[in-house]
């Protein structure tokens, strides 16, 4: 069963490749169209008010509890457990330079940082660089089609939205966790990537939401330039640079 639905991610990726590159224009253009904006504004919408009654209070105890270096710690840890997808990201878009810098952080992370707690690699100049399979299917000209906005995962494209299947099903920890039925390290796992990820965009959500005249174009627009910068390598040390 797990290994079906381990294939049925990997074909489900391979399958929107192949159909998008035959719509492809230009992959790098950041002006994605909207045509399900009535939609999307909708789910835009639920997930705000998500934020506002779970997330928003949960973030802010977490950041209550949790001093800010050990949230640092918390994050990068998590980064460096996504060092296995980067790399295969970084090989399949042909970027041997890219995988050599992923390995040497990972190395220098895992066995000089206290597994990953601590960013050594940072200190030496050796830059955080994210890499996923929406990005690789844009390298080989795949083109992002329609912006969605997905329940709790948020905004989204379709080729990015297969990019996310993809890695879940290229995740080595995945496999562990589906072929081991260890439920509880992906809950923890998935758990701290959310409070991880709320806490590094909380403060842009809010300034978004209370300064512009249209929340959900202004936090499609920020979406929107943040992804174009990752497919072409741009370095994004802060949210807040939006």
């Amino acid at each position: 069963m797990i290994k079906n639905i381990k294939k049925g991610f990997l074909t489900v990726g391979l399958a929107a490749s192949v159909a998008l590159s035959g719509c492809a224009s230009n992959p790098n253009n950041p002006e994605v169209s909207d045509p399900f904006e009535s939609y999307n504004r909708v789910v835009f919408g639920w997930n705000d008010t998500v934020d506002a009654v779970a997330l928003d209070p949960l973030t802010e105890t977490y950041r209550f509890v949790v001093p800010s270096p050990f949230r640092t710690a918390i994050a990068n840890f998590l980064d460096n457990l996504k060092s296995p997808v980067y790399l295969i990201n970084e090989l399949l878009q042909g970027d041997l330079n890219g995988a050599g810098r992923v390995t040497t952080r990972f190395v220098y992370n895992t066995f000089g940082g206290w597994g990953g707690f601590v960013d050594n690699a940072e200190f030496d100049g050796i830059d955080y660089e994210p890499e996923d399979f929406g990005q690789t299917l844009a390298v080989w000209g795949v083109d992002s089609g329609p912006y969605i906005v997905l329940p709790i995962f948020g905004p989204s494209t379709i080729r990015d939205g297969f990019g996310m299947a993809a890695d879940m099903a290229l995740d080595p920890i995945n496999w562990y966790v589906w072929e081991q039925d260890k439920d509880d390290i992906g809950t923890i796992r998935t758990a701290a990537t959310v409070m991880t990820t709320k806490d590094q965009l909380m403060d842009l959500q809010r300034d978004l939401r209370e300064n512009s005249l249209d929340y959900y174009a202004a936090t499609r627009s920020v979406w929107l330039q943040r992804r174009q910068s990752l497919i072409n390598d741009g370095q994004i040390d802060d949210y807040e640079d939006f």
